[in-house]
């Protein structure tokens, strides 16, 4: 299963390098780094343990897996919506529901330059727009991704 998440120093090079492979290991599987979960999301652990620092990427993870449908729909909306104006709109809007601001952290992480995070010391979003437009892709399946 591939992330959903686009992360700055992700994994997700090494996880389809076909030599990539974990040692055995019995227990639970603890990442403090999770980001876009690149060998969380390819080694699908049956006990783990997910952190980050960031409450707004934990936040998304959370909402992805007790609301997808919600998520999903929502960024069908987006989808509908993408522009340049509409991007830059959009990354100044303050969302005020968990599956909102899921949905529009994936839109700014999927259609924003290289799939970067970053804020100002104000705590706002200031990645700009990239060269992607596709938010939501075919081989994507939220429901599986919310089980994980």
């Amino acid at each position: 299963m591939k992330p959903f998440i686009k992360w700055a120093g992700g994994k997700r090079w090494l996880t389809s390098d076909p030599t990539f492979s974990l040692p055995d290991f019995s227990g639970r599987y603890i990442e403090p780094f999770l980001g876009g979960g690149a060998v969380f999301f390819d080694t699908r652990p049956k006990d783990a343990l997910l952190s980050d620092i960031n409450p707004k990427l934990i936040e998304v993870y959370l909402t992805v897996r007790d609301g997808w449908q919600l998520v999903l729909r929502e960024l069908e909306r987006l989808q509908r919506l993408h522009s340049k104006e509409f991007f830059y709109e959009e990354r100044r809007r303050r969302r005020k529901t968990p599956h909102t601001r899921a949905a529009q952290f994936l839109y700014l992480n999927r259609t924003c330059f290289n799939g970067l995070y970053r804020e100002n010391q104000k705590g706002e979003f200031n990645v700009p727009i990239g060269s992607k437009d596709k938010v939501i892709f075919a081989d994507e399946d939220f429901s599986e991704i919310s089980k994980a």
